[in-house]
């Protein structure tokens, strides 16, 4: 069995391909990245039921992955680019030939996939990191899935300026509801659930924009987004109203978070 482990800042995902590709996923959280490595491949054997010597080949990537050497207890280890995994896994999980691949995680990548080639394109320093530190600040938040299920429960439009707060009707192609400023109404001390809406609304309507105009470039029709951030719900939603104005829909596959670690896997093992 091959497996695929993407290393990030802190959160070490893991898949397995089974012989019928059939994936079996895990995830672990250390900083330092040999002990997330190791960790990552402990969990993995007891969430699969599988033994140490089932795994033939570890393929790594990820920003830690450069504190990987030639192999993880024991086994061969390879390191695979991450934009090439990143690529293979958002059009693996997609069902797509080709697509815009954008991955939203400590910060957010994009790149153009075809087949078994990938071009980073660029990204941005706004991500999951962004998330994190804004809702720290704002909302006093230092929990990724507690500052989720704020952004559920609260409304951006208590932070957000609209364009019906300015406008007694939509302008050209951009509705009443449509931001016109984020975090340009704040007359009052919002909650944290709005704090921690308009945080998730900014982030991703800002990875959503760039990743239209990126489309637009690369004359590529289908948007794939994948990545760890992608486990906040509203995120999907924000995503989901850009729709009407730019008529461009995002996939966010099942198993965004994995996308990565599948990707590498993928790519030893074609």
């Amino acid at each position: 069995m091959i497996i695929g482990i993407d290393i990030g800042g802190t959160t070490t995902k893991i898949v397995g391909l089974g012989p019928n590709k059939e994936k079996i996923c895990a995830t672990v959280k250390a900083s330092d990245p040999v002990a997330s490595a190791a960790g990552a491949i402990g969990k993995f054997l007891s969430v699969a039921g599988k033994k140490m010597g089932d795994i033939s080949l570890i393929a790594v990537t990820g920003v830690g992955s450069a504190a990987i050497a030639d192999e993880v207890l024991g086994i061969k280890a390879i390191h695979v680019e991450e934009f090439s995994a990143v690529g293979l896994g958002g059009l693996e999980l997609s069902g797509a030939e080709r697509a815009l691949v954008v991955s939203v995680g400590t910060g957010t990548a994009i790149v153009h996939a075809e087949g078994r080639q990938a071009r980073h394109l660029g990204g941005s320093g706004i991500g999951g990191g962004t998330i994190l530190g804004l809702g720290k600040a704002l909302a006093g938040i230092t929990d990724f899935d507690t500052l989720a299920l704020a952004a559920s429960r609260g409304d951006e439009r208590g932070v957000d300026l609209t364009i019906g707060d300015i406008s007694p009707k939509a302008v050209g192609t951009l509705p009443r509801d449509a931001t016109a400023s984020n975090f340009g109404k704040m007359a009052d001390r919002p909650s944290a659930e709005d704090f921690s809406a308009g945080i998730v609304n900014m982030v991703f309507q800002t990875v959503g924009m760039l990743a239209i105009f990126a489309s637009r470039a690369e004359h590529d029709e289908t948007i794939v987004v994948v990545g760890n951030t992608m486990k906040i719900p509203s995120a999907r939603e924000v995503l989901k109203r850009l729709y009407p104005i730019y008529g461009i829909q995002f996939i966010v596959p099942e198993l965004a978070q994995y996308a990565t670690a599948l990707g590498a896997a993928l790519y030893l093992s074609e």
